[in-house]
């Protein structure tokens, strides 16, 4: 991304994937940068022009979400220019610093860590749920570590029920992302999301639903239209034309 600055403003937070500037005190502009990586595939680099993909995918997802009457962090309904720079203009929000996982099949780290128990593509008879502090490798040398639900409420990120409550929430984001990816012949392995608390202190889902946070696949080919293709040292390339493949299909639902 050349541009540095929005509205004469630095953002305010920057990740690895990702900037935000504050509009005023209430909404900010979230935009995309090309950045993956994967720690399991030792592989880190920048692929120009997911970011424009993750964005794209983001939009449609947030907007399915919302027509379904989940509460999300999304202010506009329709990707937005800026000083010549894409993005997304968000509501104001306190993070839960937990990313939530559910599980469909088995792939990737439950696969590796659990080999007596499942084995790839493992269909689980109900979907399993995950959750992991947001906390960088540099850290402890443990990126994400995984949270019970006595650690989450113990440790007070949230109360008993706000946990139930965001369960819940990520049954039923789960379920309208997998219903609506089959209806294209496209099967959710699984995926990651994460909430906050919005300014009336309601649980919201928040940040980003792409392909970099969805493992799925061509149910006929089985092949990888996500970061998976990342994480299988495909090409640039190959990575890029799966990011684009993924939201041809999303279009036939548009």
């Amino acid at each position: 991304m050349e541009k540095y600055f929005i509205n004469g403003k630095e953002p305010v937070v920057e990740g690895k994937s990702k900037k935000i500037y504050e509009l005023d005190k209430d909404t900010f502009f979230m935009c995309f940068k090309p950045h993956l990586r994967s720690i399991t595939s030792k592989r880190e680099e920048n692929i120009e022009g997911t970011d424009k993909e993750r964005l794209i995918s983001n939009m449609y997802f947030m907007n399915l979400l919302e027509s379904k009457g989940i509460k999300t962090q999304i202010n506009s309904n329709k990707i937005q220019n800026i000083d010549g720079v894409d993005g997304i203009i968000v509501k104001k929000v306190k993070t839960i610093p937990i990313e939530f996982i559910c599980r469909y099949y088995a792939s990737g780290s439950i696969v590796r860590l659990y080999p007596s128990l499942v084995k790839e593509g493992q269909k689980f008879k109900t979907p399993l749920y995950k959750f992991d502090l947001k906390q960088d490798i540099k850290v402890s040398g443990v990126d994400d570590p995984t949270l019970n639900e006595n650690y989450i409420v113990g440790l007070e990120l949230l109360t008993e029920n706000q946990f139930k409550e965001a369960k819940q929430i990520l049954s039923k984001v789960g379920e309208i992302i997998r219903e609506d990816l089959e209806n294209i012949n496209v099967r959710l392995i699984d995926m990651k999301m994460e909430m906050g608390f919005d300014e009336e202190g309601n649980i919201v889902v928040i940040d980003e639903i792409s392909q970099d946070c969805i493992r799925a696949n061509d149910i006929e080919t089985g092949k990888s239209l996500t970061k998976d293709s990342f994480r299988q040292l495909k090409s640039d390339e190959e990575v890029l034309n799966c990011y684009k493949e993924f939201n041809m299909k999303l279009s036939e639902r548009r």
